[in-house]
């Protein structure tokens, strides 16, 4: 399992918004996305999935992105934007469901496939209700659940799962679960890459990080070497102070009060 991004740049209109990008994975691990607001993580996160240019720069799983078909990269690597609007008064099941549409399954093999995401994002009470009458964050659950299922039903071994801010609509209840759940797909061989802004639960739950600033990568290392109150403060352009978690002594931010 492995992903190589190899000096990846992206302008467009005449404005840079990623810079000689460079990193590379091998290991299967819960990788944190973080930056101020347009430091280039969508950007990055659609690249990686392959919606963006610059295909040839990004290789997974020991091949660029670009040698991949639509179908063969489905298997491979789901991806969750940020915005996910559907128009159709579908069940929340069948939302679910809709992961599974190249899926060679039985229906009955279905079923227990969305019957499991489900229960495993804490949708399967409301999972007959009409999709477009949830909460924002019961909707952000079951596209999670979604896409868990299109990973679900794929024989590969080495899979990636892509997170553009899937905590951003949560209680902190779910907010706790869904990266419990992400950090445990992470040790069943899946890669998982997650744009987060809550720096604390990036802290908590992230094996690695990746520290964007205006299209550049800052630095890719471990949450107790990324949150360091002169990186964080010069790279958000606010004072922070950083302490001990009192439970895992991982770093724990709070914003200096002046």
């Amino acid at each position: 399992m492995t992903i190589k991004v190899d000096n990846l740049s992206i302008v467009k209109s005449e404005k840079t918004l990623l810079s000689k990008i460079n990193f590379e994975i091998g290991a299967p691990e819960l990788i944190g996305i973080i930056g101020e607001n347009g430091a280039g993580k969508s950007t990055l996160m659609h690249c990686l999935s392959g919606l963006e240019a610059s295909k040839q720069k990004i290789s997974l799983n020991g091949r660029t992105l670009e040698s991949y078909g639509n179908q063969e990269l489905s298997k491979l690597r789901a991806v969750l934007p940020q915005n996910n609007d559907l128009i159709f008064s579908f069940q929340a099941r069948e939302v679910v469901r809709l992961g599974l549409s190249l899926s060679s399954l039985s229906i009955e093999q279905q079923n227990e496939v969305v019957n499991d995401c489900l229960e495993e994002v804490d949708a399967d009470t409301f999972a007959q209700n009409n999709y477009l009458y949830l909460s924002g964050g019961e909707k952000q659950r079951i596209q999670l659940a979604r896409v868990l299922a299109q990973l679900y039903s794929s024989k590969e071994e080495n899979k990636y799962l892509l997170l553009d801010e899937p905590t951003s609509a949560l209680d902190l209840k779910h907010q706790v679960s869904v990266l419990k759940l992400l950090k445990k797909l992470s040790k069943k061989r899946i890669g998982v890459f997650i744009i987060i802004h809550d720096l604390n639960l990036a802290s908590l739950f992230c094996d690695k990080i990746l520290l964007l600033k205006q299209g550049t990568l800052v630095s890719f290392d471990t949450p107790k070497n990324i949150f360091k109150p002169e990186l964080i403060s010069k790279t958000f352009e606010t004072d922070v102070l950083i302490m001990q978690h009192p439970q895992t002594s991982s770093p724990l931010m709070v914003n200096q009060i002046n």
